[in-house]
């Protein structure tokens, strides 16, 4: 394996730090700072709605004897030490499996991560964006690096998602306490050192409750405490990514070359957000289904459906049983599937959540025995799939190759559709009013004097937890 080290720096990481100081409010594309904001109240709203699930009263009771200063967004009057807040905002964001898709799930470890940190001090609503910026175009650019030489999961055993984001929530705390590059690359070297290794068996396997602990709540808590021991002057692994036995090595095949894009160009230019409360790798058989399903509605239903995948990712999502749990059917594809056989067009937080009711529904039941999976080496994205329907006879009445799931940068949601999303998630939250109040507030950030603003509206909340 080899990877590309900058020519006038001395490891990858010193070259991401580097990077970061043109993060500049006046120098950033106007669409940069727009889906920064739009990341930041998409966020907000997983994060709120996760609050009320029954896995958010498990977190909660595990800091039911701390107190601090920092908000559990969304529970009333309810506050904590820094590191158990940022905790559980990331658990909360992530519970519903509805947080972006960009850099990997770059958005629910740096946003939750700045949530906590402005809480701290009055940081203007631009240095909050450029802190935004940085952190999820470092964790995009690790991301994209490795993740098109990936090694099945089946052998290396770990999701390349956890880990780039800490080294992302590294960065957005180094730019809200305006650490300078060198100390940033430490802070960096030190987040990818302490993080989880995210392993797949808790997301594509047994993984009980904690999974919303691996892609925020890890990461924004390792980035935070990666940057204050940088500060104190901790110095990490500098050549963490592209060392013989570093970070590369353990995620990309044997033999593939690893290089980070080009600074030119932007993460956020190329959104992935979420339509589907379900595993990415499930929306393009999803929505490629529910287009065939249409196109039968007056015709015999097929008497089996295969599902091409990548092979890396067929082997993860498919599954040989029922769902489990209400985080097993996240990831479970052919329950998912078989929603869109049952009607539902949209993959909503109340199938996941009540999945035994649904599994329970005729229609779902009997869609659950006609599917197959393949894995299918021609394909290579995980957003690609074919889908293929065949009659009694077993000859093909119905087939679609597809790529371009709804929330993907082809078929993007607008900034109305997250608008939309916000209003959703956090009505049982918010008052109207204070969530109109927050969407404006967040899509107007750059001109704000102080970032808390944005939060007052969730603070004001009287509703207590559902616990």
């Amino acid at each position: 394996m080899s990877s590309k080290i900058p020519a006038a720096s001395g490891s990858l990481l010193e070259s991401l730090a580097e990077s970061t100081t043109h993060h500049v409010l006046d120098q950033l594309p106007g669409f940069v700072v727009r889906e920064a904001k739009l990341c930041l109240l998409d966020t907000l709203g997983c994060i709120l709605a996760g609050t009320r699930t029954p896995e958010s009263a498990l977190i909660l009771s595990s800091a039911s004897h701390v107190r601090g200063e920092y908000a559990v967004l969304g529970v009333a009057n309810k506050r904590l030490d820094r590191r158990h807040a940022t905790l559980i905002n990331g658990y909360h964001g992530d519970i519903l499996e509805l947080n972006d898709l960009i850099g990997g799930h770059a958005s629910i470890g740096n946003v939750t991560a700045a949530l906590s940190l402005i809480q701290e001090d009055a940081v203007p609503g631009g240095v909050l964006i450029e802190a935004l910026v940085s952190g999820l175009e470092v964790t995009w650019r690790i991301y994209s690096a490795v993740y098109p030489q990936l090694k099945p999961f089946g052998e290396s055993g770990l999701v390349p998602v956890g880990i780039p984001s800490a080294f992302g929530a590294a960065a957005v705390a180094s730019r809200l306490w305006r650490l300078p590059p060198p100390t940033l690359a430490h802070a960096l070297a030190i987040a990818g050192a302490t993080a989880g290794w995210c392993p797949a068996e808790v997301i594509f396997g047994h993984g009980g409750t904690m999974k919303p602990l691996l892609f925020g709540a890890q990461p924004a808590v390792t980035g935070i405490e990666a940057s204050h021991y940088a500060k104190l002057g901790m110095t990490g692994p500098l050549q963490l990514l592209e060392s013989p036995v570093g970070y590369f090595r353990t995620t990309a095949r044997e033999g593939q070359a690893v290089e980070l894009p080009s600074e030119s160009r932007w993460g956020l230019e190329q959104p992935r957000r979420k339509l589907h409360a379900c595993c990415g790798y499930i929306h393009s058989a999803v929505d490629a289904l529910g287009i065939l399903r249409r196109e039968w509605v007056d015709a015999p239903s097929p008497a089996r459906i295969s599902i091409s995948l990548p092979p890396y990712v067929a082997e993860v999502i498919s599954k040989s049983r029922l769902p489990l749990s209400a985080n097993d059917a996240r990831f479970h594809l052919q329950y998912c599937l078989a929603l869109v056989m049952a009607g539902y067009d949209v993959i909503e937080p109340h199938h996941i959540l009540d999945f035994q009711r649904y599994l329970a529904e005729p229609a779902v039941a009997q869609a659950l025995e006609i599917f197959r999976v393949l894995a299918d080496g021609s394909l290579e994205h995980y957003q690609s799939c074919k889908v293929t329907a065949l009659n009694r006879q077993g000859a093909i009445e119905h087939e679609l190759a597809f790529d371009t799931p709804r929330g993907s940068p082809s078929r993007p949601l607008s900034e109305q559709d997250l608008i939309q999303k916000f209003l959703r998630l956090s009505q049982a939250v918010l008052t109207p009013s204070q969530a109109d109040e927050v969407a404006d507030l967040v899509l107007r950030l750059e001109t704000l004097e102080d970032s808390r603003g944005i939060l007052a509206p969730i603070l004001a909340m009287k509703t207590p937890a559902l616990v």
